[in-house]
């Protein structure tokens, strides 16, 4: 004896299992984080987000963007002057951050839009904005590799007058408002 079952029965199976499919996949899609999220999850960029929270500059990168953060790693701010890392992170875990040079500073890794590494490839030269007004130059170099240097006048942080070009370490990590590039050197003189 064979057992028949209506039609729709068979597309209840169908639902149920999808369904349950669902809950095993933990009850909600993945969703995807913000850029100042995802860059809390990283170590290595520690040292900046302790600056974007320092400086009110977190709340702007919760928001909707999109944005392209050039986030310098920790050891690269580790390299800079002094006058530099205080005005980022203050020179006691008490003491207040410069109000104006903090933000100016972490405004030089913040570009309006979202740009992924492949906009540049097969381009000699590419200048964009930052969101503190300084020009920022992507070059690419002899060997093919580019570089990031502040341009020519714009916001300059006391350091000193020429700073090494940055490389990009890790490039294209996504965001919900935006994309993430880690680079090895800070983009402020």
């Amino acid at each position: 004896m064979t057992l028949r079952l209506p039609a729709f029965r068979f597309r209840l199976v169908g639902v149920l299992a999808a369904a349950a499919m669902f809950c095993l996949a933990g009850g909600t899609a993945a969703r995807a984080q913000d850029c100042l999220t995802v860059m809390s999850q990283i170590p290595d960029l520690s040292t900046f987000v302790g600056g974007l929270n320092r400086t009110g500059q977190s709340d702007l990168l919760r928001g909707p963007g999109p944005f392209t953060i050039l986030a310098p790693t920790n050891e690269a701010i580790a390299r800079v002057p002094i006058n530099i890392r205080n005005d980022l992170t203050g020179s006691q875990p008490t003491q207040d951050f410069d109000p104006v040079r903090g933000p100016a500073v972490i405004n030089a890794h913040i570009i309006d839009g979202k740009h992924m590494a492949s906009e540049v490839r097969g381009q000699d030269r590419v200048e964009v904005r930052t969101r503190n007004g300084n020009v920022l130059i992507i070059q690419r170099g002899s060997d093919g590799r580019y570089t990031l240097t502040p341009g020519p006048g714009g916001f300059g942080a006391g350091g000193i007058s020429r700073i090494e070009p940055a490389r990009v370490v890790r490039a294209d990590i996504p965001c919900s408002n935006g994309v993430i590039h880690m680079v090895d050197h800070v983009l402020v003189r």
